[in-house]
């Protein structure tokens, strides 16, 4: 019974486990039941959020990547990226102004488009477009494109299209005052069938709202032409490239936060890296420890021309990702702080580049347009040439013909009168010359160029060379008294000849009459030594005759020998005289010629029918036919002497109107001295002493006429005319930014109390200084208040006690130097467009009204007031920081790489006109979610 009890007892328990399981399913299901709506319901809504979540990022990103492209000057493509403007590299004009989808057309103004027309483009009223429209299909997003991956979110929704378009923003309630422009961007989300798409009451788009200004130079309040480096301990450290500058990092950040340092107001400009300092204890950023501190905050925003922010060599990132004390610019312990960011322009101002000599360009001729206004000068104020020389070399020499190049210093002028040519003659003997020339021949008897001395011996003649012609002059050789001495000669020289014959004959007797005594003394010695005995007195006799008849016959030959040598001599020179008697008479009819040519200086190559040559420049052939019978009556050979005097700006009618002139300054001689068959001469025209003359203009063009180059000029290439948007002025920029020096004539510049003191309570030498190249700018320790637009290549702050103000801007290509009492005392820094620098301006005195009336005094009007006075209008500009933009033009452009500047071999400044870089502020921003 038990067993059996036992066994229904486990049945019971199992069918109840049972009964229990079937009752949690069932009551799970039905919860199931009940709950499974809901959990769809959420997992739908989950589903919406990330899509609309998805979709607004989409909109904004592409918002912000249009106002970059803007910002940049894009052309944008189909797939909404940048691509390249044109075929060209860089793209030229007439290609950036036809492209679809150009930003600059969207963003010109009235002023570009009277531009275009003047350098030539086309109907330049149909260029600028009011809207810039392109509908990107999602299926064919580019994958390169930057907001790819979140737009790829996107491809599994309803959206179909992105449509984005930029207009500008014509609303009435938009002042425009200048050369800004207002736009709206819109991006939305398009359907298949091309409609935004909705969601719930709210669309997928989103509307933007931006003002695009022109970034002026004059904006900044420093442009720094390399890397500024906040991390190293002096401003000369090693490692530095070419304008690098360096604001100087301190040991302790609790030592210096309580002092000002130096404050930017307004945005700065560093064309490389900003190099943060690194504290050596990253602890101490979490502790609020001391730490290393460069004295130095930036109010408002830095541009980079390329370069990121770095810290310790590397691309700057926080060292903790999120931790909210390492969130923001402003909060890195070791500096002031980028207070309201940091941008990126993404390329260098090539200006800055060639400035500070990072790059290095050709140097561009400048003079032509110079040498056009001296021309000019020279042409009515005869003192511009009253220093003037006339000089000349050699270009070359071939036998006896010599080619000289003349010239007048100074940018004289060799001037034809207009009169007839004057003929050679005698200044002494009007009527002598006659018995100096033989003849005499003018290429032309009209336009006289340059009057000429020349001496030969006894003449000495005086004349005119014609222009673009010539004068020979045939000097009289008389050699008839050289004829009859020369006959008179050979006639003595024969009657010499026949003395010497007879003496000689003479002389050959004698020898054979003293033979034979010799023969005959001989026999008588032979007779005496034969007798026996001998006779020694006769003997002695007979030797003695014989001695003597030998004498005498040696000295019969002697005589004989010297007779013979004289009738040689005297037979030679007969001979001689009969050859140069014969050579005179053979050359009484060969007629000496000197030949005087001026002509214009023709360049190898060039046709002369379209000689183009510069005023200043003449070139001089002197030419001798017969050189050797230039000799005076004995047949000697002479030198000549040529004096040249040059017609210059200064003559009329062959007088000199000139009261006080150098003598000798337009003159200029040659002396050509008999060498061999032709003449020895200098290389160059010498002075009345004999010296050669100096200052040859190398650096003139002679071949260059300055009439047709500076009508030309006056013509079709007026100063500041249009140049190709393609044409680059960087390389030359050094001579784009010389407009208040010359270049290669900077100095340094000092702001002091004469020119940069300010005292509240009351006197002021303050004044806007607009330098455009300076090697160092100082700012003295009693100068507290400095104004104006500098170039400098280096600044230096030199130690203070007292708080320095700065309003202007600053281009800074070699670094700065800046005293450490100078950041405990204080610097602010701002451009004139600071909110308060006009005030500070006008308290400053540097704007004042009409008549230099403070400004505080002067009487106000509404602006709005619809007939204002001139002077009214003329006083509220005149004390308006606005006023000093008109000061220097270079900082009203958009770059330190020149809008203006000389092209090679161009004949003025030429501008393009372009504005390069943006502003670009966002207004408003509207979503529909």
């Amino acid at each position: 019974m038990k067993s059996v009890r036992k066994s229904r007892s486990v049945f019971n328990n199992r069918g109840s486990a049972f009964v229990q399981a079937l009752v949690a399913v069932g009551v799970v299901g039905v919860m199931i039941y009940f709950l499974s709506p809901t959990v769809v319901k959420h997992r739908t809504q989950v589903t919406k959020t990330a899509s609309i979540i998805t979709a607004r990022l989409a909109l904004h990103s592409m918002v912000d990547y249009t106002l970059f492209g803007i910002r940049q000057r894009w052309c944008f493509s189909e797939s909404w990226m940048q691509e390249s403007c044109g075929k060209s590299v860089p793209a030229t004009a007439v290609e950036l102004l036809s492209h679809p989808r150009s930003v600059e057309r969207i963003l010109m103004k009235k002023e570009t488009v009277d531009f275009l027309r003047v350098i030539g483009i086309a109907n330049p009223e149909k260029v600028p477009v009011s809207k810039i429209h392109q509908r990107i299909n999602i299926e064919s997003f580019s994958a390169l494109h930057p907001v790819y991956k979140i737009v790829a979110d996107l491809k599994g929704y309803t959206v179909a299209a992105i449509d984005v378009s930029i207009s500008r923003d014509v609303r009435a309630s938009i002042p425009e005052y200048g050369r800004e422009v207002y736009l709206r961007i819109d991006v939305s989300l398009l359907d298949r069938s091309g409609k935004v798409i909705e969601v719930g009451s709210s669309s997928l788009k989103t509307t933007s709202y931006v003002g695009v200004y022109p970034r002026e130079v004059g904006s900044f309040a420093m442009m720094v032409a390399g890397d500024l480096y906040l991390d190293k301990t002096v401003t000369t450290a090693s490692g530095l490239k070419k304008g690098d500058a360096v604001i100087k990092q301190t040991g302790s950040r609790l030592a210096n936060i309580k002092y000002p340092g130096l404050i930017f107001e307004s945005p700065v400009f560093v064309n490389g890296s900003i190099h943060l300092p690194m504290a050596p204890n990253s602890g101490a950023d979490l502790t609020g420890g001391d730490t290393v501190y460069t004295p130095v905050t930036f109010k408002d925003k830095v541009v980079l021309g390329d370069g990121p922010v770095m810290r310790n060599n590397q691309e700057f990132k926080p060292r903790y990702a999120g931790q909210q004390d390492d969130q923001f610019w402003g909060q890195i312990r070791q500096f002031g702080g980028f207070q309201k960011g940091v941008e990126v322009d993404g390329a260098r101002d090539l200006g800055l580049d060639y400035l500070s000599g990072f790059a290095v360009g050709e140097t561009v001729n400048a003079s032509l347009m110079a040498q056009c206004l001296r021309h000019e000068k020279i042409k009515y104020e005869l003192a511009n040439t009253d220093n003037s020389q006339l000089t000349g070399q050699l270009l070359g020499q071939k036998g006896s013909k010599y080619n000289y190049r003349l010239a007048l210093t100074d940018g004289n002028m060799f001037t034809v009168q207009n009169k007839d040519v004057e003929k050679p003659n005698s200044p002494d003997n009007w009527w002598g010359f006659r018995d100096l020339l033989k003849g005499f021949s003018l290429s032309q008897e009209k336009l006289a160029a340059t009057r000429y001395n020349i001496k030969f011996g006894n003449m000495y003649l005086t004349g005119e060379i014609p222009a673009e012609g010539s004068v020979t002059l045939e000097p009289k050789i008389d050699l008839r008294p050289l004829e009859k001495s020369l006959e008179r000669q050979v006639s003595q020289l024969e009657s010499d000849v026949s003395s010497s014959q007879a003496r000689l004959n003479q002389a050959a007797r004698a020898v054979e009459r003293a033979i034979r005594d010799v023969n005959d003394a001989e026999n008588d010695v032979e007779r005496e030594e034969r007798r026996n005995p001998v006779d020694k007195d006769r003997l002695s006799s007979a030797r003695y005759s014989l001695s003597s008849a030998r004498n005498d016959l040696a000295q019969a030959k002697q005589y004989k020998e010297r007779m013979e040598a004289e009738l040689d001599a005297n037979e030679r020179k007969l001979s001689g005289t009969r050859e140069q008697l014969r050579k005179v008479r053979a050359s009484m009819d060969i007629q000496p010629k000197i030949h005087l040519t001026l002509k214009k200086p023709l360049k190898p190559g060039d046709d002369p029918k379209n000689n183009n040559s510069n005023s200043s420049f003449q070139d001089l052939d002197v030419s001798f036919d017969n050189a050797s019978m230039l000799v005076n009556s004995m047949g000697e050979r002479l030198p000549v002497s040529l004096e040249l005097i040059a017609y210059d700006v200064g003559y009329y009618d062959g007088r000199n109107l000139r009261k006080n002139w150098a003598a000798g300054n337009n003159k200029g001689w040659l002396v050509f001295e008999p060498e061999g068959a032709d003449f020895k001469v200098g290389s160059r025209l010498r002075d009345s002493a004999g010296r050669d003359k100096s200052g040859y203009p190398e650096d003139i063009d002679p071949y260059v006429n300055l009439d047709n180059a500076c009508e030309a000029l006056g013509k079709n290439s007026s100063a500041f005319g249009g140049s190709d948007w393609s044409q680059s002025f960087a390389s030359s920029a050094r001579q784009s930014w010389s407009f208040t020096a010359k270049l290669g004539e900077a100095k340094d510049f000092i702001f002091d109390k004469n020119n940069a003191r300010w005292e509240p309570s009351g006197g002021s030498t303050a004044a806007f200084q607009v330098v455009s190249l300076a090697k160092t700018c100082y700012i003295k320790s009693d100068a507290n208040f400095v104004s104006g637009f500098m170039n400098c290549e280096r600044l230096v702050i030199e130690a203070r006690d007292k708080p320095l103000r700065i309003v202007g801007s600053f281009i800074l290509t070699q670094g700065m130097s800046i005293d450490d009492s100078a950041y405990r005392s204080g610097i602010r820094w701002s451009t004139i467009y600071h909110a308060m620098a006009t005030y500070e301006l006008r308290k400053a005195g540097v704007l004042k009204g009409n008549n230099s009336v403070d400004c505080s005094v002067i009487n106000r009007y509404p602006v709005w007031h619809p007939y204002p006075s001139i002077t009214d209008v003329s006083n509220l500009y005149k004390c308006n920081s606005i006023s000093l933009r008109a000061k220097a033009d270079p900082f009203r452009w958009t770059a330190v790489d020149p809008d203006c500047g000389f092209i090679k071999n161009s004949n003025s400044t030429v501008c393009k006109n372009r504005l390069v870089r943006f502003y670009v502020l966002e207004i408003s921003r509207e979503s529909g979610i």
